[in-house]
């Protein structure tokens, strides 16, 4: 075998160096690994050879493996052969003893919180001491969901994502309600976003008075529209009271707010408000009535 990566790992964790294993290959990293390449019945000398003629140790750290003796004697092997040492933590096992002195001053990559950009910085950090060109590195889907399910920070990437999409959501939301809804008299009740407007006024003479309809829309008109109130003042064209009406929102209905006659033809303009029980503003409007 050409330059190659001596690849230790724990038999437990045979899926995840299954995968190592894989997209190394892939990214055209020679790769020696027992399960793969030892054909001698004295594992001892070979996994000796393997390891001193090899570019680059890569230790796969998890908590199957960094207890055993079996670790820290290859490790050590390599340490004392000058062979550079890749050690990638696949599930936030903290080093301790003589792994952790052995490892001090190696090279350390974790398989998290970003499991993608890790694999790739694994790749890279290896073609670098193998003195290979990298290129764009090729990932596996399946290799990147495996290490991202033993992901020790998985659920707070989960909740950061979460909150990448919620925030902006949110940041809408008041947006809207600051600058679209306040300033068009639109205020929240405990119903939601109630709201009324006028959208025409048809004036009729009837028995020798003048009959006003006022037509409207609303939105999300509550079951309970009797606990809303409209207030509606015709004004004339200088400013004074022609007549007023006070009625709960649940007289509207068929897209009508009011009809009634007032007396005369004086009234100019509308002045329109709803409230809640408690007073508060829900919709106001100026309406000018075309005759």
């Amino acid at each position: 075998m050409n330059d190659y990566v001596y690849l230790y790992y724990d038999e437990a964790d045979g899926k995840y160096c299954d995968a190592i294993y894989n997209l190394l290959e892939e990214n055209s990293i020679n790769v020696w690994m027992k399960s793969k390449d030892s054909t001698s019945k004295d594992d001892a000398t070979q996994i000796n050879d393997a390891i001193s003629s090899a570019k680059c140790f890569l230790l796969l750290i998890s908590k199957n493996n960094q207890k055993t003796n079996q670790i820290i004697t290859e490790a050590d092997l390599a340490f004392s052969k000058d062979v550079p040492i890749v050690a990638f933590n696949i599930d936030g096992t903290e080093l301790e003893g003589n792994l952790e002195f052995i490892l001090e001053n190696q090279e350390k990559i974790p398989a998290y919180p970003y499991t993608k950009k890790q694999l790739k910085e694994l790749v890279k950090k290896i073609s670098e001491i193998m003195k290979k060109q990298p290129g764009n590195v090729k990932l596996d889907s399946e290799c990147v969901d495996l290490f991202k399910k033993i992901n020790p920070k998985r659920k707070e990437n989960l909740i950061k994502n979460a909150l990448v999409v919620a925030v902006p959501i949110a940041v809408i939301l008041i947006l809207i309600y600051l600058f679209v809804i306040v300033p068009t008299g639109q205020y929240t009740t405990d119903d939601g976003v109630f709201t009324m407007n006028i959208t025409g006024v048809d004036v009729t003479p009837e028995n020798g008075e003048y009959k006003y309809t006022i037509y409207g829309n609303s939105y999300n008109l509550p079951a309970n529209s009797e606990s809303y109130f409209m207030n509606i003042k015709f004004m004339d064209k200088d400013g004074n009271l022609v007549y007023e009406v006070n009625s709960t929102a649940d007289e509207f209905k068929s897209g009508k707010i009011w009809s009634g006659p007032i007396g005369n033809d004086n009234a100019d303009h509308i002045d329109f408000k709803l409230f809640d029980i408690n007073d508060k503003m829900l919709s106001n409007e100026s309406y000018v009535i075309n005759k």
